[in-house]
């Protein structure tokens, strides 16, 4: 699967790393930076997605609010998904068959008005009802935990795979793309009912920690694979 991405913002939120361990199935283990745990919202546009050689007429767009942890499987760095919410048919509909993110259809809606960008989603069961508006223009992101935009990309985005275990067997998909470049913006709103929920769960609070924002990425999924641990 390739896809365009137009635009993605990384919005992530820490917590205790006890208070996120529960999370965490083996053989994974949390990602841990300066005593943390991260919670990533990641909200992004994806035109032109196609499955391997098929025709263009087939090709479909896509806008996507996906919940994840960080984890590391062994040494690696990764990502294991709690809840994805989907604007295409196509791909809430494969999703379901196919693929560890386990997709949702919903509502997606993405505008754009000057530097300003707003993504919201209104879910099924409400429980992924979800706002996020950022000043890409703005500085962002003095309350982060990490040194800069460099830093916490490399830590939040440095995986060259994502993940799943089912019934204690491992499954990971390789991931590919142009360079990142990004950068922190300015987050105007941030509105996730499905974190507030995993706050009362948890018995935690998540402190937001910055938005990274990312345009113009060439991205490929490969083929999922079962994996020995």
């Amino acid at each position: 699967m390739r896809g365009f991405i137009t635009d993605r913002l990384l919005a992530t939120y820490r917590a205790p790393a006890a208070r996120l361990a529960a999370l965490v199935p083996a053989p994974f283990v949390l990602d841990i930076h300066a005593g943390y745990g991260f919670v990533s919202v990641c909200a992004v546009e994806i035109l032109g997605m196609q499955i391997g050689c098929s025709p263009r007429a087939l090709r479909f767009d896509n806008r996507e609010f996906l919940y994840r942890v960080g984890v590391r499987l062994g040494s690696q760095p990764t990502f294991l998904t709690l809840r994805s919410d989907v604007s295409s048919h196509a791909l809430a509909w494969l999703g379901r068959h196919f693929s560890h993110y386990r997709p949702r259809r919903a509502r997606v809606a993405l505008s754009r008005a000057g530097d300003r960008l707003r993504m919201v989603c209104a879910s099924r069961d409400g429980a992924g009802d979800a706002e996020l508006e950022v000043d890409l223009d703005a500085p962002g992101a003095d309350c982060s935990v990490f040194a800069g935009a460099d830093t916490a990309t490399a830590f939040l985005l440095g995986m060259d795979f994502s993940a799943d275990v089912v019934a204690g067997r491992v499954r990971v998909q390789p991931i590919s793309h142009t360079p990142w470049q990004p950068r922190w913006a300015h987050t105007a709103c941030a509105r996730f009912a499905f974190l507030e929920r995993l706050e009362r769960e948890l018995g935690t609070r998540f402190e937001y920690d910055g938005t990274l924002a990312v345009q113009g990425v060439q991205q490929v999924w490969g083929a999922a694979r079962w994996v020995r641990p």
